[in-house]
């Protein structure tokens, strides 16, 4: 069975590549880029050589966390780049778990970023043969099962994040994980803004990697300084941590597999019904008053308060802006007054997500296109529905922002710029929308999850609406730049500038992909369904 499951993969990712020549091209990029990383890692080995157990310990621990926590977040923001081997897609054959199991997880350490984090690690990890062969043996025997920590690692991420987000628990399960990275991260923050990264790194540094050397997420690349010292005993338990921490990944991985045998498609994010505001939109505040316009959004209103693919987004869309506050401020000493780039990063992420936004209701986007020509309603019922909790959140991270670092002088350029970027953002991604549309995930499914042959029209897309959106956003933002670096008066400019842009892109933006839907609805139906 092995062989048939390992057989199943070569033979899709080759017939996949024969038919989509960008697979080709990623993989060919993928190849080129590890050929070009072995004389730095070459020169890694030497260098850790060099030292003595202790600094070669602590290095090796930093790289190994670090690892980890790559191959356990990848997953869950790039989807559907391995989508060969999915278990669902052997439901219907009645393969037994235990059957499918074993070439499940030979086919999983045999992919290119495997088979090249294996690689990397055992280079790096031959440094320690210069502390003997016991030494070595022990190096590599728990990176060995470092790596099976981080193979497994990775599939269990992403089908937890799969399971959960397909349920009808999706909304709690996301404000959730975002209020505990929040209550994760905010510490870390705290400290680095008040002390300064220098005094950070020659205090707690030392802390933290010894911590680390005591969890799965280095236990392994700590176990051979722990043999250099004659601490056989310290070996043996963190080995025997780092083997148990890789069967207790497969173990629940084996578990999700078993059920995604048997288990129907998700189709959850669902709570209970207390008002049909669907099909009573005018009771809704704030609706559009035409009635087209007003079943869209109400509709779109439904949506992001239920769909997990929405929800999931919300969490994506400050990922951005939270890491620059938190981590990049502190650790580059910035001064107070670059924070006033995150309310314009969190207007400019909120639009260009939307970038696929009609894909993502492709169950009724036949509905849309039967009642008529349309295309300049829907697409502003979707739009507004964004708009309607963007411009507040937008608002008030500035408000926040200001009343931070006390510069109130700053509003009005502040204000002005943050709403030109989410109307330009915005006006760009409903362009992108009906221009550039590829398969998504169907409403209601995991986030996580991606359509075969979708990631290569989704790349070209993603990075067309990125270019433009990067080609327009400095163009509304350098008046208020102008007016922290030459004159205050600039802010005012930048105030009028930025609404003006804003509103006339975010109309502009309207009628031009209602015009391109309505004369694309044939095509642009058959690209999402």
């Amino acid at each position: 069975m092995v062989a048939a499951v390992v057989g199943i993969r070569l033979r899709t990712t080759a017939h996949l590549i024969r038919r989509e020549w960008w697979r080709a091209v990623v993989l060919g990029l993928g190849v080129l880029w590890a050929l070009a990383m072995l004389p730095s890692l070459l020169i890694a080995q030497a260098a850790l050589a060099g030292q003595d157990a202790g600094v070669r310990a602590d290095a090796m621990v930093v790289i190994a966390a670090c690892l980890a926590l790559g191959w356990a977040i990848v997953p869950l923001i790039v989807a559907g780049l391995d989508d060969t081997l999915e278990p669902a897609r052997f439901r219907m054959l009645g393969v037994s778990m235990r059957a499918i199991m074993p070439g499940l997880v030979a086919a999983a350490f045999l992919t290119l970023p495997a088979l090249f984090l294996a690689v990397m690690l055992a280079i790096l990890g031959s440094s320690w043969r210069v502390d003997g062969p016991a030494v070595f043996a022990v190096g590599l025997v728990g990176l060995a099962l470092g790596v099976a920590g981080m193979v497994l690692g990775a599939r269990v991420s992403a089908a937890w994040g799969a399971r959960v987000l397909s349920s009808r628990r999706a909304k709690l399960a996301t404000f959730g994980v975002m209020a505990l990275g929040l209550a994760a991260v905010a510490p870390v923050a705290l400290v680095l803004f008040r002390d300064g990264l220098t005094e950070v790194l020659a205090s707690e540094v030392e802390i933290v990697l010894h911590q680390l050397a005591l969890t799965p997420l280095g236990a392994g690349a700590a176990a051979p300084a722990a043999a250099a010292r004659g601490d056989w005993w310290g070996v043996a338990w963190r080995l025997a941590l780092q083997a148990g921490w890789a069967l207790a990944l497969l173990g629940v991985w084996r578990v999700n597999v078993a059920a995604a045998l048997v288990a129907p498609v998700g189709r959850g994010g669902g709570t209970r019904r207390r008002h049909d505001r669907v099909l009573d939109p005018v009771r809704l505040p704030g609706a559009p008053r035409d009635a087209a316009t007003g079943a869209v959004h109400a509709r779109l209103l439904r949506t992001w308060s239920s769909d997990p693919r929405y929800l999931a987004s919300l969490a994506g869309v400050l990922l951005l802006p939270a890491t620059f506050l938190v981590l990049v401020m502190p650790v580059f000493d910035l001064d107070r007054r670059w924070a006033y780039l995150v309310p314009i990063i969190l207007a400019t992420t909120i639009g260009w997500g939307r970038h696929n936004d009609v894909a993502f209701d492709s169950t009724a986007l036949w509905l849309d296109l039967v009642s008529g020509r349309l295309g300049r309603q829907v697409m502003a019922g979707r739009i507004a529905a964004v708009a309607g909790w963007a411009l507040p959140v937008v608002l008030v991270a500035a408000v926040g922002i200001l009343a931070w670092t006390g510069a109130w002088q700053d509003a009005p350029g502040l204000l002005g710029a943050s709403v030109g970027v989410l109307g330009v953002s915005l006006g760009v991604a409903a362009v992108s929308a009906v221009l550039l549309p590829y398969r998504a995930p169907a409403p209601g499914a995991s986030p996580f999850g991606a359509e075969v042959g979708a990631v290569g029209a989704g790349l070209a897309a993603q990075l067309v609406s990125s270019l433009v959106a990067l080609g327009l956003v400095p163009v509304v933002v350098v008046p208020f730049v102008l007016s922290l670096t030459l004159a205050s008066q600039w802010g005012w400019v930048a105030c009028v500038l930025g609404l003006a842009a804003g509103v006339g892109a975010y109309v502009g933006g309207l009628r031009a992909a209602g015009a391109i839907y309505d004369r694309r609805a044939g095509r642009l139906l058959a690209a999402v369904a």
